[in-house]
């Protein structure tokens, strides 16, 4: 009772005063004084109490109590339905509003759940650089390194000591070597991103989060993510567009066949990376016939592309890349069309959307596989990797690895007798290479378990190191999150011969490392950018490997 009277001091002008305690607790005694009064008289006066209902509802109440009472389920919902609307004004989770009068449990600040990754923008050095370029003069091969030059031989007879003349001097002095050498320019490049928080969200935001100090904070997350896509896959020069052959077969054990035989099939296969997609290759036709066939798909892969997107349709003459549909996109480069042909579904693109760009450099998978060579023209004649196979056809497993080690070793392509210190990959990809090994590595050992142990035991196995079947040493198999299935890389950081003058197989040499600017208030907004002026670096691709058209299955059907 004092809650409920404490406020009568404001019911009225000019009183508008708070009540001292005394008045308080005279007041509350007169209220409970005056509600047990009125309570007596209702129980003691029903008629009474009943002529304030509206004049329907003592009819109303009759004919329930007339018609059965309880035991009328018609009666009772009329009943319940004129009390409510007399007396039903109770507030509920959802009365008078439907959001409820309640308080909201607002964890602040905003969670933040998204992944963010940059493994290889930190892991790679990063190195001061000046002007537009950066350059270097760059020795390639001498006598006896077998990359490029013959072996010296300096077996010589005893030198001339007192004949011989002027007309032959100096004499017979021992054979000269050859060396071979090149220059090395890559450009630097300019990036950076801005994000913005308008006044009214950092004023509104006020007690639960800064919204300016959250938007520079998610601009540095970015900036570093972004940075690792350029590291990843980019390039200034497009990724061209794949070619492929068709070939129908039979349907094996677990494939089923084309469906509504006899029909054309029209094939066409895009390549993407992280940034685009190319145009659509020349469309290829195939008739399946009556009998039940499946239809496998080969690619020839391309420079600088990461995965492909296969599209298929069918109709009686040649559809073009109108009646083409999206069936799948994956890295590898082989698969196999069965069931039913899409009828309906995205097209490919009639224009490259954007697999290259004139202001981004040339990134790992370019620098590898020799787009930067050939297609960028921006990387020298042979600064390409060691060991190059962009159509494995296979699951990554132990024989592809090994493969890859061995030619990085013995200088049959254009490897420098490297040795990897890291396998990366995608996880699904890496997954298939650990449980190849699993699967066919004698797993000779003992386990030793005492009774109190039992319950700690903890099950499953990853492989985490490799041993390279040819120099013994170990290389570490490290899964990047942002990787794309199908393609895999064999790394060298620095060069195993001392005195190389190269600290590092691969720097972001930075002339403005990241800064961050806070803009002058022009409008309603604060408004940051984040910039960096650099470029990606290989100046030894040849102590590194990459493996493309990694499948996710070794046997028909190709996927």
């Amino acid at each position: 009772m004092p809650e409920l009277v404490k406020g009568a001091g404001f019911n009225r002008a000019p009183a508008r005063r708070d009540l001292g305690m005394d008045e308080v607790f005279g007041l509350s005694q007169s209220a409970e004084t005056a509600l047990y009064e009125a309570t007596k008289q209702g129980l003691a006066n029903p008629q009474g109490v009943a002529k304030s209902f509206s004049p329907s509802f003592m009819p109303q109440l009759g004919n329930f109590m007339a018609m059965g009472g309880v035991g009328n389920g018609a009666a009772i919902q009329e009943l319940l339905e004129i009390v409510s609307a007399e007396v039903g004004k109770n507030i509920t989770l959802t009365s008078p509003l439907s959001t409820g009068l309640v308080p909201f449990d607002l964890a602040k600040p905003s969670k933040l759940i998204y992944p963010t990754y940059s493994p290889l923008r930190n892991r790679i050095p990063r190195t001061p650089g000046a002007g537009t370029s950066h350059r270097a003069k760059i020795i390639t091969a001498i006598s006896g390194s077998q990359t490029g030059q013959p072996i010296l031989d300096v077996a010589i007879p005893e030198l001339v000591t007192g004949a011989g003349s002027l007309n032959n001097w100096p004499l017979n002095l021992p054979p000269s070597g050859a060396q071979t050498a090149v220059d090395w320019n890559i450009p630097y490049k300019f990036f950076g991103v801005s994000e913005s928080a308008s006044f009214l969200a950092q004023y509104a935001g006020q007690g639960f989060e800064d919204a300016y100090a959250l938007a520079n904070f998610i601009l540095m997350q970015e900036a570093l993510q972004a940075e690792e896509y350029q590291i990843m896959e980019a390039t200034g020069t497009a990724v061209t567009a794949p070619s492929i052959t068709l070939a129908t077969r039979a349907p094996g054990a677990n494939e089923t066949a084309i469906s509504g035989s006899p029909v054309n099939v029209y094939v066409r296969v895009t390549a993407t990376n992280f940034f685009g997609e190319t145009v659509a290759s020349t469309v290829q036709h195939v008739a399946v016939g009556t009998s039940s066939e499946v239809i496998d798909v080969t690619i020839t892969p391309s420079r600088g592309a990461s995965q492909y997107k296969v599209y298929a349709g069918t109709g009686s003459t040649d559809p073009g890349v109108g009646g083409s549909f999206f069936v799948v996109a994956q890295g590898g480069t082989k698969y196999t069309l069965q069931g039913a042909v899409p009828v309906t579904g995205p097209t490919p693109p009639t224009a490259d959307t954007g697999t290259s760009s004139s202001y981004r450099y040339e990134g790992l998978l370019s620098v590898l596989d020799g787009h930067a060579v050939t297609d960028a023209s921006v990387y020298p004649a042979g600064f390409d990797g060691g060991y190059i196979n962009k159509n494995v056809g296979n699951t990554l497993v132990s024989s592809v690895v090994d493969t890859a080690l061995e030619q990085l070793w013995d200088l049959s392509s254009n490897s420098f007798r490297a040795n990897p210190a890291e396998l990366m990959g995608e996880g699904s990809d890496i997954v298939r290479l650990s449980n190849d090994i699993k699967t066919n590595t004698a797993l000779n050992y003992r386990l030793n378990i005492t009774q109190d142990e039992v319950g700690g035991m903890r099950g499953g196995a990853a492989i985490s190191e490799y041993v390279n079947p040819v120099t013994r040493s170990t290389v570490a198999i490290t899964v990047h999150p942002w990787q794309r299935q199908g393609v895999a890389y064999l790394l060298s950081y620095t060069l195993p011969q001392p005195y190389s003058n190269v600290s590092n197989v691969m720097e972001n040499v930075m002339v403005q490392d990241l800064v961050g600017i806070q803009w002058p208030v022009i409008d309603a907004s604060y408004r940051s950018s984040a910039f960096w002026y650099g470029t990606f670096a290989v100046s030894a691709p040849q102590y590194c490997a990459v493996l493309g058209g990694l499948q996710t299955s070794s046997a028909t059907p190709w996927a």
